[in-house]
């Protein structure tokens, strides 16, 4: 190597405090433009760093909270990434780009925290520094999205009470509550489901719970499309491309390091919640006129899509997960950077969007292709994660229903795809819509990354494949 893995590590985490410096220092000169090629910069150097680290395949901790290995590197270079587009929608949508950077750059370390836990007080605190600092981002937006902001709000307060009840109930048995081996076996020495130890059983059920609200799982979810609605285009793609999926990593986490013993017993919990969502985001998607909306519901069955790998509880079904992880992200982003135009525009509903495809090509294009993608359609990479998803049910024999309900899920949606695309392709005008180059840009690179990696899927699934291999064998 030609850095040492520990100061890759603290160089890492030295980024992510320079993040919080950045904005603080620009807000008395409202200096938005520096602040933002600052922070570019700085997310643009933790992701060659944690590259760096994935491919060197570095494992160390520091100050015994973090662990930086090949697993935690992989999400961190997707997370700095997709920041990175994020960042770039925000600074194009406001005028005052300081204030809302400061929310966010609270949020990316809490994002960033969470990927290298090491512990489950550092899961917790991650998830806190994520959630709340993303409400203020909704709610300085306008006096029209403090109802979306106080209900994020809400349901993150739920979330983060449940887990920490859930905590509190594993402390008796680990005083450490480290995400380690040590702490793996040392919880379970000589316990099994059938012993008796309905704390820790419930602790199980209230980490699926309070993990169901953060990433947008029935019966969880009731406030979800409400939020996506009411926040402004840039936030709900942070919401819906990032913060769920940062979500989806404390899962993991938690389910696959501390409580892997557990298997029999959150599997069927995450069969039932995959279920769930998958037709509840599905067939509710499938009413909705206001594009926003269906999106949100979209969003919704897609971690359903997710679940099913995790249900699974193979190394396979783990590498399925972040495959679909990733399509999901790049699609959703690139998705919800058209519409955040187009709400500028004041074209919310189905209506709206008549004769897009006349008045700008490539963005009826773009939200055509990506679409067909979280539909499933190949060869694009919603297609990948889902075939991947669906195999490693098909792999464990037992659980092939599952891949049935989500071949199911998958044609239900397709109606309520195609039907936006019927709809910007009806109609004509000679009204030009121009698109701002940052979204121009940040839909430019959604669409690459959606199409190239669905052609070429062979480098994603392997690291994927590491990813896996990496958690499972702390």
């Amino acid at each position: 190597m030609l850095i040492g893995p520990f100061y890759v590590a603290h160089a890492i985490i030295a980024l992510m405090l320079a993040l919080i410096v950045v904005p603080l220092a620009a807000i008395p000169r409202r200096q938005s433009h520096a602040a933002f090629l600052a922070s570019s910069a700085l997310l643009a150097l933790i992701f060659l760093l944690s590259a760096y680290a994935f491919l060197s395949g570095v494992d160390v901790t520091v100050f015994i909270i973090f662990h930086l290995y090949q697993f935690s590197a992989f999400f961190l270079g997707l997370f700095a990434f997709a920041l990175l587009l994020v960042n770039a929608l925000s600074y194009e949508h406001y005028q005052d780009f300081t204030r809302f950077s400061m929310f966010l750059s609270f949020a990316i370390v809490g994002m960033f925290v969470v990927a290298m836990a090491n512990s489950l007080i550092t899961i917790l605190l991650g998830l806190e520094l994520m959630t709340l600092p993303t409400a203020f981002m909704i709610m300085t937006s306008g006096k029209y999205h403090i109802e979306a902001a106080v209900k994020l709000f809400i349901l993150s307060a739920i979330a983060i009470g449940a887990l920490s009840f859930a905590i509190a109930l594993v402390f008796p048995y680990d005083l450490q509550l480290a995400l380690s081996p040590v702490s793996s076996s040392a919880l379970f020495t000589g316990i099994t489901p059938n012993a008796g130890n309905y704390l820790l059983i419930l602790s199980i059920i209230l980490v699926a719970a309070a993990m169901g609200f953060e990433v947008a799982a029935f019966p969880f979810n009731l406030w979800v499309p409400d939020v996506y609605q009411g926040a402004p285009g840039n936030v709900t793609a942070l919401l819906a491309g990032i913060n769920k999926k940062v979500a989806f990593v404390a899962l993991m986490e938690i389910f696959f390091v501390l409580f892997v013993q557990f298997q029999p017993i959150f599997s069927p919990v995450l069969i039932l919640l995959s279920i769930a969502t998958m037709f509840y985001g599905n067939i509710v998607a499938l009413v909705q006129t206001n594009v926003k909306r269906l999106l949100a519901y979209s969003s919704i069955s897609q971690a359903g899509y997710i679940l099913i790998g995790l249900a699974v509880a193979t190394q396979f079904g783990i590498e399925a997960s972040i495959v679909q992880i990733v399509a999901h992200l790049f699609m959703i982003i690139g998705a919800f950077a058209i519409v955040l135009w187009l709400e500028s525009k004041n074209l919310r509903t189905l209506d709206d969007y008549n004769s897009l495809g006349y008045r700008n090509r490539f963005a009826a294009a773009s939200l055509a292709i990506l679409m067909l993608s979280m539909a499933g359609v190949p060869p694009l990479l919603g297609f990948i994660g889902k075939f991947l998803v669906f195999s490693s049910a098909i792999d464990t024999r037992a659980l092939l229903y599952l891949a049935v309900f989500g071949i199911v899920n998958s044609f239900i949606s397709i109606y309520y795809y195609a039907k936006v695309i019927d709809h910007m392709y009806s109609g004509r005008s000679k009204e030009l819509l121009p698109m701002g180059r940052y979204t121009y840009a940040v839909v430019a690179v959604a669409l690459a990354a959606t199409i190239l990696l669905g052609v070429y899927p062979n480098f994603l699934i392997s690291a994927a494949s590491a990813a896996s291999k990496a958690l499972l064998a702390l």
